[in-house]
């Protein structure tokens, strides 16, 4: 018997079998859409992108560290979870073993709390379990004041790779090559601008922030080996030569033409305690990279994506 086509206004009703085969094309052709949507991210550089990170990540109710850093893409659930940055506040311990764990703790008020290496270990779990994932952003915001911080770099640097391995972590040397000890890295960054995102998968990049003495001093001694970029406060000292290129600023204390000059220089911008939508809306339309909050769950706000298909990524704005 030969098939028939019902035509209901513009739409044609196939049969049965050839109905399936249709829906099934429609379907594949959709899914290829929105995967290749929600990919197309990987090819953005660093600096032109803008994500959301939790704050004070070992303080907040999802627990361990990977389920903050888990991407839900439904759109019942897109804004829960779904971090490519995290913090942890540290302070250090002299040890007379320089491979001890317990040189680095993490915790906000006091120098007790877990050893930093509980959560590395947590990050070295969800990268084991999650081939090819996204880079994620480490803040360590440096909470030590007191010793002799001319060892910290050296101290820091061995705690990581110890503990969570240097193939892992992508260095400033490693983002740009042609970094050396008196060359500066605001003018790599403004010139070459920062790697795609594609080029940095499965690696974690870590920035100290926090103590202005430690962590400028940590900058600008040997920066060509050291593991970790440093943040700075000040935007006078990111628009001129130096050996730092992230902005870190508290929500609500933004400029707009601030945000506007950095981004015009490739420098990241990490805005902190963006807590409700008009500060994280502020953020992201000022032209933040990096939106860190204590609401990492259960607050449609809280996502860089507005709509399907939803992504850990969006273009900074």
């Amino acid at each position: 018997m030969r098939s028939t086509v019902t035509r209901i206004g513009f739409i044609d009703l196939y049969p049965m079998r050839r109905l399936n085969n249709f829906c099934q094309l429609l379907f594949l052709n959709f899914y290829l859409f929105t995967q290749s949507v929600m990919t197309n991210y990987q090819d953005y550089a660093y600096h032109q992108v803008v994500f959301k990170s939790s704050h004070n990540s070992y303080d907040r109710q999802e627990k361990p560290l990977g389920r903050q850093l888990d991407f839900h893409p439904q759109s019942s659930n897109y804004y829960n979870c779904g971090c490519r940055g995290l913090e942890l506040d540290i302070w250090r311990h002299s040890q007379s073993d320089p491979n001890s764990a317990d040189w680095f703790t993490v915790n906000h008020l006091t120098n007790g709390g877990p050893q930093l290496k509980y959560y590395l270990d947590q990050l070295i779990n969800w990268h084991t379990a999650n081939p090819g994932h996204d880079v994620i952003w480490v803040s360590l915001d440096v909470k030590s004041w007191s010793g002799d911080k001319s060892t910290f770099p050296d101290e820091l640097d061995r705690y990581l790779t110890n503990f969570l391995g240097r193939d892992l972590i992508l260095s400033p040397k490693d983002m740009f090559s042609e970094l050396t000890d008196t060359n500066f890295l605001s003018d790599l960054v403004k010139a070459t601008g920062w790697p795609k995102l594609s080029a940095m998968t499965r690696k974690f990049i870590f920035c100290l922030s926090g103590d202005e003495d430690w962590k400028k001093y940590y900058a600008e001694h040997q920066p060509s080996v050291r593991l970790c970029l440093a943040d700075c406060e000040s935007v006078s000292t990111l628009l001129s030569p130096n050996k730092r290129a992230v902005y870190n600023v508290k929500a609500g204390d933004e400029k707009h033409s601030d945000l506007s000059n950095l981004k015009a220089a490739n420098i990241l911008a990490r805005v902190y305690d963006a807590d409700g939508d008009d500060d994280w809306d502020d953020a992201q339309t000022q032209g933040a990279t990096i939106i860190a909050t204590d609401k990492v769950s259960d607050h449609s706000w809280a996502a860089v994506s507005s709509q399907a298909p939803y992504s850990a990524f969006e273009l900074r704005q």
